[in-house]
């Protein structure tokens, strides 16, 4: 048990300036957007557009653009109610209405005009917006819930409750379902269906069991310690492929193209390794900095968390780096603090994150082409999540 406690807390670890801030697009479209409604609506969607990052804004004006579309928003809090007005030259060219049942899904509807705005200005994909995160967290010794929320964790819905729930990943690219392992007598990987309520069992092994990545034609990869060490393990067609064979430790694969990527520490540290399907052989990914212990995939690139001080006191650094397959570049993303838990965005643009400092943690969200960085508070620990 204690073996397993290690192997643990080796996975939890795994998963000022920033990025230098470029112009992306040399021609932002003006816009001018006037609110009408609770403020907590109006915080969200400023937050939007500025994360998106799409848009000259200009808010709450009466000033007379020729260039500019206006676009009149307002919240109806007793109808749940948001209606968008798109208007030039003080014409209605289109209405939108997004409607919910409760108040506190709010953000969704906002989420969801903003992105329909962009996608009015054929702007580049904006998918991040509109996507839904689930995510643990720890509540007691042994205890973690498993909760769904939005992009910027302002809607909250306890999906998971009693025990030790950890690591959801989501289980199709329409985010009806997702993966968790639940701590019981033996670690069980289960399937939730977020609208049904339906709980599947999947598997359950010995040691350890988690879902570290799932691919809708390729199957999911998990990390399996059945006899003590843990090893990476393909399943497809309720057939488990054992991946990796080492007397150590093996853990978070990702696919990548026809390799799969994963996290060893055969070289003494943990660092990222790649095995070819086709050929079977591994080799060492990254030789930046001391050690690596976070990493995802999305087509050609890789996000990788590597600590790049060796302090024996205190709090060591861990930056993000973006390799790229097809050109072999190497980008570094983050500078200072703990830069922990890359998980990309569906469309690839975006990479969310966990920045710890000090006594306290806040999510990251990196938009690659934008070059931008942006930073909110975590009212409490984040164990994982997924979007």
């Amino acid at each position: 048990m204690r073996k397993i406690f290690l192997i643990f807390l080796f996975l939890v670890g795994l998963y000022s300036k920033e990025l230098v801030i470029t112009k992306y697009l040399e021609n932002m479209p003006n816009i001018i957007v006037n609110y009408r409604g609770v403020k907590p609506v109006e915080k969200i969607l400023k937050m939007d557009f500025t994360v998106l990052n799409h848009f000259n804004v200009k808010y709450d004006t009466n000033e007379t653009n020729n260039t500019a579309m206006v676009f009149d928003i307002s919240y109806n809090k007793s109808k749940k109610l948001l209606d968008v007005k798109y208007l030039q030259h003080n014409n209605l060219v289109l209405e939108k209405r997004y409607k919910s049942t409760t108040y506190a899904y709010f953000p969704f509807l906002v989420h969801r005009a903003v992105y329909d705005i962009n996608k009015y200005f054929n702007m580049p994909s904006a998918k991040f917006l509109i996507r839904k995160v689930v995510y643990s967290i720890l509540t007691a010794p042994k205890e973690a819930s498993i909760y769904l929320s939005d992009y910027t964790l302002s809607y909250k819905k306890l999906l998971i409750t009693g025990g030790l729930n950890i690591f959801p990943r989501w289980a199709d690219v329409n985010q009806t379902s997702f993966y968790f392992t639940k701590y019981q007598r033996l670690p069980t990987l289960y399937k939730f269906n977020i609208y049904t309520g339906k709980l599947q069992k999947i598997l359950s092994s010995q040691g350890l069991l988690i879902v570290s990545d799932v691919n809708s034609k390729k199957g999911i990869l998990l990390t399996l310690a059945p006899k003590g060490n843990p090893d990476v393990y393909w399943y497809k067609n309720h057939k488990l492929i054992q991946i990796t064979k080492y007397p150590g430790i093996d853990v978070s694969g990702k696919f990548w193209g026809n390799k799969i990527v994963f996290i060893s520490d055969r070289y003494g540290l943990p660092y990222v390794f790649q095995k070819d399907l086709k050929t079977g052989d591994i080799t060492r990914v990254l030789y930046q900095g001391k050690n690596q212990v976070g990493v995802d995939t999305y087509k050609n690139l890789m996000v990788v968390s590597t600590r790049e001080t060796n302090k024996a006191f205190g709090d060591n650094t861990f930056n993000l780096f973006l390799l790229n397959q097809n050109d072999d570049s190497l980008k570094r993303l983050t500078f200072g603090g703990q830069n922990m838990f890359p998980n990309f965005s569906v469309d690839g643009n975006s990479i969310m994150f966990i920045k710890r400092e000090h006594f306290y943690s806040k999510i990251g969200i990196i938009r690659l082409n934008e070059n931008k960085i942006f930073y909110y508070r975590l009212p409490k620990i984040l164990q994982s999540f997924d979007w």
